[in-house]
């Protein structure tokens, strides 16, 4: 078979790099319901976790660190479930081993090593796939349908907004509270899920941003507050996150030339051509719980066409890099004083 998935046959062979709670309760339930992959093997440095390995996935090889893993040559790819800091670097070795990777969110918490592991992707033959699982929220693939059918006319605005109470997140080892694990705080957590949605929606190359960051007091290296806003060519995206609100709560207003999309958390409505309003309700919120495993299934069938087809390959990889741009360009802004930062135009045949 040449698609470059390093075996002949089914199921995919592969190992979860980390094994904390994204892992357990909605990576390794993803793979167990497709019989083209396998879990085989599990780093996890942890003993704690390491025992949990051993209680849900008693057939899996366990590992202490990758260098143990990468000798093992019986592997088609990895899924890395670790925090952000290590991110880039495991995802530089699993390519240069020739393994495909599956990462979570965010993808790099910086832009600086996107070419490095473009490079290494594209020489391995390998696929680089972020989990960009909110577009697959029942309310926003609706909201995505109704956009792209034409029914708000062409974007002009979109507003998200997200409400979390202080103390959210965590991880199974409290590692979003630190800034040297996290890479950053809540534009890096939620805001990368906004940042793919409003490209998504928008369907355009932005053109720059501007950001304004709230910190707890005392502390200056992790936001828990973020105001940005992406440019596109005649129309603009804000994203206002918070993690000092009364409750949880997702929101949003897309404006079109023909109407409006309401999206409140459970409900979705459309106001457009002078007819009644329409509303399309949800039966769970989007602010309900951290694992959906029904949003990360279509996320695992992206990952299978970019390995199969290589017509598709590097889709994904594309929008986790304007991503990694966006924030990279926010965080510059707010340190120069919230300044609009423009995204200088690709040069010929680059991609942009």
């Amino acid at each position: 078979m040449e698609n470059g998935i390093g075996s002949t046959d089914f199921p995919l062979r592969g190992a979860l790099i980390g094994f904390g709670n994204v892992a357990l309760h909605a990576h390794l339930p993803m793979w167990r319901r497709d019989p083209r992959f396998r879990i085989d093997a599990v780093v996890e440095p942890v003993p704690e976790r390491a025992a949990l390995v051993r209680e849900h996935l008693p057939e899996a090889r366990v590992y202490s660190d990758m260098d143990a893993l990468l000798v093992d040559r019986c592997l088609d790819f990895v899924d890395i479930c670790t925090p952000p800091c290590f991110h880039a670097e495991q995802v530089l070795r699993c390519c240069r081993e020739s393994l495909h990777v599956f990462c979570e969110k965010p993808l790099v918490p910086s832009p600086a090593a996107l070419a490095e592991l473009r490079a290494a992707a594209e020489a391995s033959n390998r696929v680089v796939f972020s989990v960009n699982n909110w577009k697959y929220a029942p309310i926003w693939a609706k909201t995505l349908e109704l956009v792209h059918s034409g029914r708000i006319g062409p974007v002009r605005s979109i507003s998200l907004t997200v409400l979390r109470p202080p103390g959210s997140g965590g991880g199974a080892t409290e590692w979003r509270r630190s800034a040297a694990v996290a890479g950053g705080g809540i534009l890096l957590d939620h805001g990368w899920h906004n940042l793919y949605l409003a490209l998504a929606l928008m369907g355009a190359r932005p053109l720059g941003v501007s950001a304004r960051m709230g910190y707890p007091a005392g502390e200056t290296a992790m936001e828990d507050e973020a105001d940005v806003v992406i440019r596109f060519s005649g129309a603009a995206a804000r994203l206002n996150l918070t993690w000092r609100a009364d409750r949880r709560r997702n929101q949003g207003l897309i404006t079109g030339e023909k109407g409006t999309l309401s999206v409140n958390d459970d409900h979705l409505l459309l106001v457009a051509d002078g007819l009644e309003p329409k509303r399309y309700d949800f039966p769970q919120p989007l602010s309900v719980g951290s694992h959906h495993l029904d949003w990360m299934l279509p996320v695992m069938q992206g990952f299978f066409r970019e390995i199969v087809d290589p017509l598709h390959r590097g889709t994904n990889f594309e929008e986790a890099s304007w991503c990694a741009k966006l924030i990279g360009q926010a965080y510059r802004s707010q340190k120069e004083d919230s300044r609009f930062l423009t995204f200088e135009k690709p040069a010929e045949g680059e991609a942009s």
